[in-house]
Parts: C-alpha cells; structure tokens; sequence
C-alpha cells in the first residue's frame, strides 16, 4: 500500500494508466470527506484516460440505486458504446428475474462472461474502471465487480474508487479486499490548509494581500473544503470586482460578511446527497441552536450515540461543523431547509422538552419553545418567563417580547394570563409606547374580571394616560379604589404619582376635549387634596426603588417632574445620570427618551442651552414625535426654547410648524405654548406671545399648577406687556409674581426683579439689577444671570460708571457664550464695549490655570466664589469643613489669589457645585 500526499493524486493516476501496459492491474481507492474534490480528481483522471485512448467505464453509487441489486454495475457497462451483441449480453447477465430486487452477485460463469466483455471492448486499450460514492454502491455490483478485478490480473486495467467511510457499521469492502496487494494505492484526500487557501485565491487573481488576508476567513466558513470554497468565492466575487484597489476597508466588511445565496444551495444540495443520517444530525444541532454532546443529539433523534459521534466527526471533517458548531450561518440555515412545517414544530418541542429535563438555561429552553410555538404547559410558560426577564437584563427587550407572547399564548390559567399580558405590555413600552396600544383592551377586559394585580392595574393607567385616554385612566384607578386591595409603601407612592400624571394629562376644564364631570377630574380633585410634599416623598420613594427592568416607566417619569418642579434639579439630574446607563444597557429606548426629556428641562431651568439642547433633540430623535402622546409638550417644548434662546430661528420655526396639532390641551402642552411665546417674543411679535402666554395663565390660573416652577407664566406675559410699552400690566404681573414666589426659588424670584427692573428710572433700575444679579448667583440658572449682568451693564453705563461696566459687560459676554446664548453674545459685543479681555494673554493664562483645578477644587471653589461660608460648602458637598480649607488652600495657589474675594468671577457662575 502507497500513500500518497496532496498535490500528487492526480500525476499519481497518470502514472498507474501509464505503467499498467507492463505492470497489469492496479487498483487506487480515493479516501475523503465529503466536499473535499474526490469526484473532482475521478473526473480529471478518466478525462486525461481518455484522451490517452483508454477505454473508460465510470458510475456512481447512490441512494436511488442502493437498493436494486447490481443496479451499479449495470450502470458502469452503460456508461460506454459497445456492439449490440455485447450490450444484449449484458442485459442478459445483469438483468435480475422478476420479483428478484434483492438478488445475489452474479455466477461464476456471468462474471467470467462480463469479464471477457471488457476485453473485447477495450480491444487492447488500457481498460479504466472509475467508481464514485463506492460507499452507496449496491453490494451485488461491488461484490461482482471485486471478483472481475481478480480476473483481470495480466490485463492493462487501472480501477479507481472513491469513497467516504462515514459509519463504521459499513464494511470496507474494497480496502478489505485489496490492502494487503502490492498493486492497491490508498489517496487520501485532505481539506486545504491556510496556505492552500491562500494560493487558492491567488489563482483567482486577488492579488497577494488580499489573499492572505481572506485566507482565515475562507478557511474558517468553509474547512478549506474546495468545493465549499468554490461556492463561497462566486458569492463573492462582485464585491471583490468592485472594490477599489487597497481599500481595505472593503475587504473587512466581505471579510465579515461573507454569505450568499450559492454557499447555501450548494451545503443543502450536499446534506441531501449525504448519507441521510448526515442530514438528521445537522438538523438536530441545527435545532438545538448550540453546540451540543453525542448523548443529547442522540436522545433528540432517538438514534444511537455511536452513530450521532461518527456523525458530527464526518460533518466536521466536511468543514461544516468547527468546535461543534456550523462554520457559517448558512450552513445552518441550508440544514433547516426543506423540513416541513410539521416537521420542524415537532423537533423543536423535542427539543425544548430534552433542553429542560436537562436544566438547561431558560433562554436556550424558550428560543426552542419559540420557534415550537409554545407548548400548553405549565413549566413551559415559567420558562419563558424567567427567559423574558433575562433577555431583559441583558438588553433585547425585542426578543422578551417574543418570549412572553408565546407565554401568553401557551398559559391556561386565566390570572397567570393577565400577568403575563401585563408584563409583555410593560416591555413593548420599553421600546415603543403606541405598541401596546392593541394590548390596553384585553388588559381592560382581565380588570374588569378582577384577574388584573394593582401594580399591573397602575401600569395599564399610565399607558391609557400617556396615550391622552384621561377617562379611562381615571375609570382603571377607581376600580383599583373600589376593590379596595391593600398596598404596601413602595405601591402606594406609585399609586400616587400615577393619579399625579393623569392631573398632568387630563385636558384643562373649559377646552373642547374637556368633560367637567369626567372620571379623570375626579381624579384631579383626589390628587390636588394630597399634599404636594407627600408626593415629593413618594416621588424619592419610588427612585430609590426603582429598576428598570421591573419599573413602572411612566410612574418614574412622573417621580422625576415632581422633583424638577419642585425645584430639587439637582436631584432629578443625578436620578437620570444614575438610571441613564441602565437604560442604556438594556436598549429601552423609551426610558432612554424620558430621561433625556427630564435632563433638557433641568437644563433649560438651570440656563443651560447647550446641554438642553442636546437632550431635548435626543429625545425627540430616539423616540419620534407621534409616540410621545399626551407627554410631547415637554420635549417639544425645551428643544424650541434651547433653539431660540441659541439664535437658530429658522430651526425653532419649522420646530413650531410641523408640531403635532393641539389635539391635548393638557398642563404638558402649556410647556410647549411657553416656548413658542419665547419664540415669538424674540422676534419682535409681542402680540403673539401675549396670546401665548395669557393662555397659559387662563388654563393654569387657579390651579395648584399654577405655582411658577410649573411655568413661569407670569414673568413672560409682564415682558409682553414691557414690549407693547404698558408698563402698569407688566408691573402689576411682576409685584403679584413677586408676592406668590418662594423665598428659596431664587431663580424665579431673580428673574422677576431682572424684568421689574425695566419698569424703573435710574438710579433705581441699576440698583435692582444688582439685586436681581446677586440673587441669581446663588440661583444656578446662567442664562437668567447672563441676562442679569447684561442688563445690569447697560444701566451701570448709563449712570457713567464705566469700571462697573466694563466689567460685567465681560462677565455677561463670558456667561453668554458659556450657555451657549450666542444673540446675547453678540449684542454684547457690539454693544461698544472694550476689546474681549478673554483675547488678552492674562487671561489666556488665569484659564490655563483655571483648567488645572481638580473636580474637588472646581466644586468647593464655585461655591465659595458664590458666597457660601467653608460651613455651607461642607454641608452641600458632604465633606468636612477640614477638607473644604484643603481644597481652597490649593486653589488659592494654583490661580494666584489670596483669598476667595480674589477668586475670578466665572468660578462663581457655573451654578450648583454637583452641576
């Protein structure tokens, strides 16, 4: 026995049909897996026989003919011309009696006969016998041909097999029957290596990088099979035709593509021409969507272990299979092809049943279950459940989803089916609120029944709410109340914050989409006799409290305006900061929507246009406008004010435009109607703004909302009046204003002294502004202060105090272009004041070193420069009184000052410490 390496089989042929004329019979058996060129290499062989004028005879086994006995050999002696007497004697001899399917190999005398056939036949030509697939061949025509091999000892005769042994159930017939012969050549055919990939594609003209570069990646999706290699590079080929030369960025991305439609056909077409016990075990695997053991694909096809081993070896050794798992997704997908539907249900309930008594992980159980369709049992619905929940945790609330839609559908139990419902529709919201439109009747109806829990009863109240249905929301709470469950701490407050939205959402009394004697009002009048500090209690309650995967979106969404209303930014800030990245971990693009819109109104109430700006458009841009419901007022609103206050008026405009039509005129819509009077006031239309903005004191008048962190209505309608010169209109809002603020709103009440100030002569005006200046210090909002000092400066100017005004006048522009107010900015600047002092290299240098301030140091500074006392700063940061001197002392030195009176100014203006 000769065994010859790769790269030689072919000359190793020539050389057995060129020296058979003196050395006789000679007989090669093609050993390989499949897919790995061994028909290939038969072809090329009886091709070159051919042309060197030997007569050749070639046939294949197959499935078809496996059963029919000598069907093979019969084959084989059709696959020439012979005389018409040689073919009716071949008939004759092959030909099996009726009812005989199953005969025996022919006799002695037959095989003496065919053998003096193929003499005749070749006529002393070297006599060629190819046989592919020997592993399909009938035993009868193996058999019958073996003992006519045995006849033909003297004679030029090359026989050439292939085959591929894939169960060892199989006797090898012709390896038994020749091995120990000096005349038998064992080829066995090995897949291509890297480098044989890599030369592969340089015969394809790819160049030398590209080749080596593609090489892993065609080695690794097709275990250097040449066939599979073959197909691959067709699907391929346009892109590699019209990349541009070296771009290897195109190359990357058909490196990491590298799929088609030929690669698939041809893997199907392979596992159907296999042995059909190949084809089962992909399946299996291919079902199981995992790499897994002998044993468990054994149980799942009711098969012996021994078969499914040498199975997945045989697949492996094809190049479909790699660590126990298909090379390519298409290859898996080819697997699953043509199963019926039937079918494939059937082996994935198999599948899902075998996975859980094996404690397998509820996600590998539920995705089996899925695509099963479900299955009416109990353990079936906790799996996918428990799946839902983790594929939550891990950020695809899509396929959660899918887990718990299948869960609705496989439950019985008509409670456990109202849970179910609920949780699906609380995810659905996760990503897009109108998806759980279609679910709100059912759950309307499972209340109705008394199978709904409050929690979910609460939750099914925000979606109608959020959706603008009030009543229904209000009608869903009652029924809540009349049952008359008990609540724990943590289901009351969210019990609270939902009557709390509704008040937020139902339409103001008087306007067309308002029924006085609704449900909803109802629920107005209970939530307006709770204290609004119960509600900020509930509001912190329910944050600390609060995971997204489980929470009650709306309910925190409500948490987090309750604390930005009540004037606690800084406390709404860190609540997003803290939730954002869990939101963002988890792709719900709701949450990620709310916390933003809660995020741009802190920074429109703390004067930051920049970073309200941002916000607001993200949240416009993750979650579009028709989603947002009852609630668009709030990102709608802040990202008009952010673009106006910024000088983008064309972009404010068309924001104003193409918003949704008033369709809600609820408390959210006033935010929105604020914003476009801001709009209209700063382009000289103070009578479209006074309408605006007396609007919003109609509906909001009289109504606990009516307080100034809600909307500052107040301050907006006297600047409307300042503009239409009426000046006691203006002033008396303004001194009303002023009586009704609290005294810790500092913001508001700032804002009212800045506007009231224009109703004054000098030297009154100038005073007020300083007061209206330093109560805005303390007060976080850079835009109110940058408006402040801008004011502030044009009176110091004109009671002559030109050292005064110089330097607020650079303190105004600095803060202008701080929060991004750029029309303030330039109407600062040129406004006649002096050359920049920021373009001086002193300053240039008091940055530099403003720059070199730790976090620590910038905090405890700003608040210092705002006037707080080492004591207040402790208290505010958490730290200790110690430590704030450390931190001031460090300060001090790196600026160059030598108290916190010589502190520059810009420290003091980056309002709250944790902003």
């Amino acid at each position: 026995m000769v065994v010859i390496e790769k790269f030689v089989e072919l000359q190793s042929l020539k050389r057995m049909l060129n020296e058979c004329a003196v050395k006789g019979r000679t007989v090669a058996l093609v050993t390989g897996s499949g897919g790995v060129g061994k028909t290939t290499l038969l072809s090329n062989f009886s091709g070159y026989a051919e042309s060197a004028g030997a007569l050749v005879l070639s046939a294949a086994g197959a499935h078809s003919g496996q059963d029919r006995s000598l069907g093979m050999l019969l084959r084989l002696f059709r696959s020439v011309e012979l005389e018409a007497g040689q073919e009716a004697r071949i008939e004759r001899l092959l030909t099996l009696p009726e009812g005989n399917s199953q005969g025996s190999s022919p006799s002695a005398c037959a095989v003496d006969e065919l053998t003096e056939i193929l003499l005749e036949a070749a006529d002393g030509r070297p006599l060629v016998l190819a046989v592919d697939d020997t592993q399909y061949a009938d035993p009868a025509s193996l058999h019958a041909l073996l003992l006519i091999l045995r006849r033909l000892a003297s004679s030029p005769v090359v026989a050439v097999f292939t085959e591929w042994r894939i169960f060892s159930s199989k006797p090898p017939l012709v390896l038994a029957e020749f091995i120990n012969q000096p005349y038998f050549h064992l080829l066995n055919l090995q897949p291509l290596s890297l480098d044989g990939v890599s030369g592969w594609l340089r015969r394809r003209r790819l160049g030398e990088a590209t080749a080596e570069f593609l090489a892993p990646s065609f080695l690794a999706a097709t275990g250097g099979s040449p066939l599979f290699l073959q197909v691959l590079f067709q699907d391929q080929r346009r892109a590699f035709h019209e990349r541009e030369p070296g771009d290897v960025d195109s190359l990357s991305a058909m490196d990491a593509a590298l799929k088609g439609t030929h690669f698939k056909v041809a893997v199907e077409a392979c596992l159907h021409r296999w042995d059909p016990q190949l084809l089962d075990v992909a399946r299996g695997l291919a079902v199981l969507g995992a790499p897994a053991s002998a044993d468990v694909l054994a149980r799942l096809l009711d098969s012996e272990q021994r078969t499914v081993v040498e199975a997945l070896d045989a697949l492996a050794a094809t190049g479909l299979l790699r660590s126990g798992w298909f090379s390519h997704q298409a290859a898996r997908a080819a697997a699953l092809s043509g199963l019926d539907g039937e079918t494939l249900t059937a082996l994935y309930e198999r599948s899902a049943l075998l996975l859980h008594s094996d404690g397998a992980v509820p996600s590998e159980v539920a995705e089996r279950l899925v695509a099963a369709g479900g299955i009416a049992e109990d353990w079936s619905v906790d799996v996918l459940r428990n799946a839902a929940w983790q594929a939550l945790r891990e950020g695809n609330p899509g396929r959660a989803a899918e887990f718990l839609e299948v869960a609705h559908q496989a439950c019985s139990d008509v409670r456990e089916r109202a849970e179910v419902l609920g949780a699906l529709a609380r995810v659905l919201w996760l990503t897009k609120p109108t998806a759980v439109t279609s679910l709100l009747e059912p759950l309307c109806r499972s209340l109705q029944q008394g199978n709904l829990s409050v929690r979910d009863s609460v939750a099914l109240s925000t979606f109608l709410a959020w959706q603008g249905r009030a009543d229904e929301a209000a009608l869903v709470l009652g029924q809540v109340d009349t049952r008359g469950d008990t609540c724990d701490l943590a289901g009351e407050a969210e019990l609270a914050l939902a009557r709390q939205w509704i008040r937020w959402v139902v339409p103001f009394k008087g306007t067309d989409a308002a029924d006085e004697a609704s449900p909803a009002y109802r629920v107005e009048e209970a939530a307006e006799r709770a204290s609004w500090s119960d509600l900020v209690r509930s509001a912190e309650q329910v944050l600390q409290c609060c995971r997204i995967a489980d929470a009650l979106p709306v309910v925190v969404l409500s948490a987090l305006l309750v604390l930005a209303f009540d004037d606690k930014l800084d406390e709404a800030q860190r609540w997003c900061e803290t939730l954002g990245p869990e939101a963002e971990a988890l792709q719900a693009v709701a949450w990620v929507a709310m916390l933003a819109t809660v995020q741009g109104l802190v920074a429109v109430r703390r004067g930051d246009l920049i970073d309200a700006e941002r916000h607001s458009r993200r949240a416009l841009t993750v979650m579009p406008q028709h989603n947002w419901g009852a609630a668009l007022g709030l990102p709608l609103s802040g990202l008009v004010h952010a673009t106006t206050a910024m000088g983008r008026t064309d972009e404010a405009e068309t924001l104003i435009k193409e918003a949704l039509p008033e369709a809600r005129r609820n408390p959210f819509w006033l935010h929105f109607l604020h914003a476009r009077g801001r709009f209209y006031l700063e382009n000289n239309r103070p009578y479209a703004a006074l309408a605006d903005f007396q609007t919003c004191g109609r509906l909001l008048g009289g109504t606990p909302l009516g307080h100034a962190n809600f909307v500052s209505w107040r301050c907006d309608l006297a600047e409307a009046w300042l503009r239409l010169d009426d000046a006691r209109s203006g002033k008396a809002l303004l001194e009303e204003q002023l009586t009704r603020v609290n005294a810790d709103d500092k913001r508001v009440r700032g804002r009212t002294l800045r506007i009231m100030a224009a109703t004054l002569k000098q030297p009154a005006r100038a005073s007020m502004l300083r007061e209206a200046v330093k109560v805005l210090l303390d007060s976080g909002d850079r835009l109110e202060l940058a408006l402040a000092l801008a004011d502030s400066s044009e009176a110091e100017l004109e009671c002559g105090r030109f050292a005064e005004f110089r330097l607020i006048s650079h303190q105004a522009k600095r803060m202008a272009k701080m929060c991004g107010a750029e029309p303030l900015y330039w109407r600062l600047q040129n406004s006649g004041s002096v050359e920049e002092p920021g373009e001086t290299p002193a300053l240039r240098k008091t940055i530099h070193q403003f720059a070199l301030l730790s976090d620590a140091e910038r905090k405890v500074a700003a608040l210092a420069a705002q006037g707080r006392s080492n004591r207040e700063i402790s208290q505010t940061l958490f730290i200790t009184v110690s430590t704030v001197e450390q931190h001031l002392t460090k300060t001090y030195r790196k600026l160059g000052v030598s108290s916190r009176f010589g502190l520059p100014v810009e420290l003091g203006l980056v309002g709250s410490a944790d902003h």
